[in-house]
């Protein structure tokens, strides 16, 4: 047994001889074709072609491809466009944001770390055969999920609430079991304490090893409420910003569209290093703001800065929360004027109902359970109903066994 299977079976835990891949095409460094040598009995070097051919010939086929190999990045964009039947592994330590959305639009793809190793590869691509056996067994079931990020102009904007009672607005439309709320305020989020939630997320093991995040993984990360939405959350940690690597989180996130239809993403309003990378990627970048004039222009601030992330056909959303009912008389302007004022329409906005949410935290409840006919619980409803794609909500919905007739 040569030294490289030697390593091999011991990194992996199998032996080299059954060669688990047939065929595999590369563009990467000579270090990384040789490692693919001891693992795959045809290894195809697409150095020597040029990214378009590469696209045409290899275009639903295996392919590992190493960042900053010239003509990569290209790859990777024209198999998004032309064969997004193919199977991706990016080998990165830093993704840009157009590379990481062409990514999640290929049917299957994975991002693994520079120093990865070839049992790495070997579990990568044993999770993208798992994956695709999974659609094959349930082929009425979405390719991808409904995915929305929720970001606050300002502080105290009421984003977590806003993003947790979407969350169970959708879950009562579509069933439990099938929503997830991930809290990416990683030092001091507040879905947890909302909800009474366990904050189960290991952000140091998945910092430590973005990889290894599976589906049995995550599951162990979740905790669900008993309405039947689940949660992502970590424990309050005041270092934990530096924990939370581009790489984890967008791999935190990757695991939780494939097992999850629907995923929320309640965001920090602070600039981390997977913001730009996720509101790019995202269903619908929801921006949450007050109806005062410092809100509004930070939000219409924000809302451009997103807007250059996304495609003109995917304008972020603007939701203005915390308006008071139409039958109090405020000292507050008119959303017309609001819109005249930041230059853009303004998309929803969410009727203020203090009571109803501080009884809701305080029972570690959604405000839907305390207050079912709060005008605050309509508002969300309407917006959930108006960004969610046509005919997904129904697709989800569970059939009702048909009742047997009195003889």
């Amino acid at each position: 047994m040569s030294g490289s299977e030697r390593k091999h079976e011991s990194e992996t835990g199998r032996a080299p001889a059954a060669m688990p891949i047939p065929a595999i095409a590369a563009l990467a460094s000579t270090e990384r074709l040789e490692q693919l040598k001891s693992i795959c009995r045809n290894v195809v070097d697409l150095s020597p072609m040029d990214p378009a051919q590469i696209v045409e010939t290899f275009g639903g086929a295996l392919i590992l491809l190493e960042h900053g190999v010239p003509g990569a990045e290209q790859i990777v964009l024209g198999l998004a466009v032309d064969k997004p039947d193919s199977a991706v592994l990016m080998v990165s330590d830093s993704l840009p944001v157009h590379i990481v959305r062409a990514l999640m639009k290929i049917e299957a793809s994975d991002i693994l770390p520079s120093d990865a190793g070839a049992g790495d590869v070997l579990d990568s691509i044993d999770r993208i055969r798992a994956a695709a056996e999974a659609i094959e067994t349930k082929p009425e079931e979405p390719a991808s999920a409904v995915c929305w990020a929720f970001r606050g102009a300002v502080g105290g904007a009421g984003v977590s609430t806003l993003a947790i009672e979407s969350a169970f607005a959708i879950c009562e439309k579509v069933g439990p079991g099938k929503v997830c709320l991930v809290d990416l305020n990683v030092a001091d989020g507040m879905v947890s304490s909302f909800l009474e939630a366990v904050p189960k997320l290991d952000l140091a093991a998945l910092s430590a090893a973005p990889e290894r995040l599976d589906a049995r993984l995550l599951a162990a990360w979740c905790w669900q409420h008993e309405d039947g939405v689940s949660t992502i959350s970590a424990p309050r940690n005041p270092d934990a910003d530096a924990l939370a690597t581009e790489a984890a989180i967008l791999r935190l996130l990757d695991v939780a569209c494939a097992e999850f239809p629907f995923v929320l993403v309640d965001m920090p309003r602070h600039m981390m290093p997977w913001t730009k990378p996720i509101l790019g990627a995202v269903d619908e970048a929801i921006i949450i703001s007050e109806l005062t004039v410092p809100s509004l222009h930070a939000a219409a601030d924000m809302a451009r800065e997103v807007d250059m992330l996304r495609s003109p056909d995917r304008k972020t959303k603007l939701v203005l929360n915390r308006m008071f009912p139409k039958k109090r008389f405020r000292a507050e302007f008119a959303v017309d004027k609001a819109e005249k004022a930041i230059e853009r329409s303004i998309d929803a906005t969410i009727t203020s109902d203090w009571d109803a949410a501080r009884t809701a935290v305080n029972l570690g409840k959604p405000i839907a359970d305390v207050k079912p006919k709060s005008a605050l619980v309509a508002d969300i409803s309407a917006l959930v109903d108006r960004l969610m794609p046509d005919g997904v909500l129904a697709a989800h919905v569970p059939q009702m066994p048909a009742r047997r007739k009195a003889s």
